[in-house]
């Protein structure tokens, strides 16, 4: 028998070798690897760059402590963006509640200082039109005229005080107290008149004291 001649003895034509035996695997050709066969439940790791399809409904848990970001919004009771709060108009109430001077527990300073002060802010306020201005011009015009019968009362007063205690001293109030009586009777009507003006004012309207001198005219 020749070298390298297999021992197995050669196939007539047209005879077919008979099948392997069970649990036989064939011999590989050297440098080859078959893979091993898959583990159940095990998926192959994606490609790179690769995104693998997800359930629907599925969400990747977030990392642990992490809050995502809210949207962003305005505090409740705030106002919207671009939208501010309406200026409201002057209405002239200012001159009147500056009527209010007359409360300063002074005798006589406080009306003094109220007629004062209406006239004077009643003069700065009628540059503003509309309602503010007619209650600027009402409020400067009753401020005048309260001050000067509060004036006039008050020396009166004095002038019958030291006219008729010249030679003897007063046996009563009267006559003496009558201006003083009128003065704190028009001061008890102009702080009345003073709350009506403030009311009228903040609601937009406008306040006339037809009786007032008319210092300013409209």
């Amino acid at each position: 028998m020749a070298e390298g001649q297999s021992d197995v003895p050669p196939q007539p034509p047209g005879h077919s070798s008979p099948p392997p035996p069970p649990g036989y695997v064939p011999p590989q050709a050297p440098g080859y690897a078959s893979s091993p066969p898959p583990t159940p439940g095990y998926s192959p790791p994606p490609a790179p760059g690769h995104a693998s399809p997800q359930a629907p409904g599925y969400a990747p848990p977030a990392a642990h402590g992490y809050a995502p970001p809210a949207a962003q919004g305005y505090p409740v009771g705030g106002y919207a963006a671009g939208a501010y709060p309406a200026a409201v108009p002057p209405r002239g109430l200012l001159p009147w509640a500056l009527g209010l001077l007359i409360l300063i527990p002074f005798p006589f300073v406080g009306g003094i200082a109220s007629g004062i002060a209406m006239a004077v802010s009643g003069g700065a306020s009628r540059r503003f039109g509309g309602p503010a201005r007619e209650n600027a011009r009402t409020a400067l015009n009753w401020g005048l005229t309260y001050l000067l019968v509060s004036t006039v009362l008050l020396v009166s007063h004095f002038v019958i005080l030291f006219t008729l205690t010249a030679d003897s001293p007063a046996s009563g109030f009267y006559p003496i107290g009558i201006p003083i009586t009128l003065y704190f009777a028009v001061s008890i009507f102009h702080l009345a008149l003073v709350i009506m003006g403030m009311v009228r004012a903040s609601g937009g309207k406008i306040m006339r004291v037809p009786f007032a001198i008319p210092y300013l005219r409209a």
